[in-house]
């Protein structure tokens, strides 16, 4: 069948939850409005790496390269900086279950998947892609919603987070793909209870028409100095998640850190996600894959 008559899509963009704060405090740091044309222009460069463009990395070499501007002070290394508060910014801010931006971006994942139920349907199986600090949100997200029922306890949800069907429960999570994850720093802060209690997947309650096998794919890049595996967490890690090692981009980009953002356009890391799809999509419509 026609991917479009198998496939409903939907996005969470919960970036905007902590954009406004990140542009007020670089602009407090930088000199205010004096400066605001260079982070506008790095925001705009940055949609264009995440959009795919590669050659838009070369600017951002080039602006990490500057020490000093006019009009910044002592706010010294200013794209650096920039780049800080937007990966570091993103990750404190977020950090802790009684954050108040824990429940803001929780909240947009959930009206996600509401809208998810609604086009695709209560029961619909449901996969998540996520990257980078969203695979962490994506973990924490399922956990919240499986642990009382899976593993007996949990944290409560966030009053944002109010799933009334089965796919909002998570109950119809049938796989799950973190690309570029740092979800194994997190891990830090963790009890042996929580490094023992893994997101499950797929989830109890679709798992028999699955099989046993791992649900879990978390693809890394080893130059990517932010992704890491995750199979070496513990061992219940281990029988969980499936770590795909890869290489993402052209040379020279993707022989450096610079790999972290190019795993949405790397050929063979969307064919093989693609190839998962349509082997779940006959497993579950009871239908051979043609070859």
């Amino acid at each position: 069948r026609p991917a479009e008559d198998v496939l409903v899509v939907r996005t969470a963009h919960w970036v905007p939850v902590l954009s406004d704060h990140q542009d007020r405090l670089v602009a407090l740091l930088a000199g205010g409005d004096r400066t605001s044309w260079l982070f506008d222009a790095l925001n705009r460069i940055a949609a264009k790496i995440s959009a795919g463009n590669i050659l838009a990395t070369v600017p951002l070499l080039a602006a990490g390269l500057v020490r000093w501007m006019p009009g910044v002070g002592d706010f010294h290394w200013p794209a650096l900086r920039w780049l800080a508060v937007q990966f570091v910014g993103d990750a404190v801010a977020y950090q802790g279950r009684s954050s108040p931006v824990y429940g803001r971006v929780h909240g947009v994942v959930a009206k996600s998947l509401d809208e998810l139920a609604t086009a695709a349907g209560p029961d619909a199986p449901l996969v998540v892609v996520a990257h980078s600090l969203g695979a962490v949100v994506v973990s924490n997200y399922i956990y919240d919603l499986q642990a009382e029922r899976i593993y007996g306890s949990g944290p409560p949800l966030p009053s944002a987070v109010q799933p009334d069907t089965p796919l909002e429960r998570g109950e119809t999570l049938a796989r799950l793909y973190t690309l570029g994850s740092p979800l194994a720093l997190y891990t830090l802060g963790w009890t042996a209870e929580e490094l023992d209690r893994p997101v499950v997947v797929p989830d109890t309650a679709i798992a028999g028409r699955l099989g046993s096998e791992p649900g879990w794919t978390n693809v890394y890049d080893p130059d990517d100095v932010i992704a890491t595996p995750l199979e070496g967490i513990s061992p219940e890690y281990a029988r969980r998640v499936r770590d795909e090692r890869v290489r993402v981009g052209p040379f020279p980009f993707g022989a450096t850190p610079l790999a972290h953002p190019l795993y949405w356009n790397d050929r063979t890391v969307m064919r093989s996600i693609a190839s998962g799809l349509a082997e779940l999509a006959a497993a579950l419509l009871d239908q051979p894959r043609k070859r």
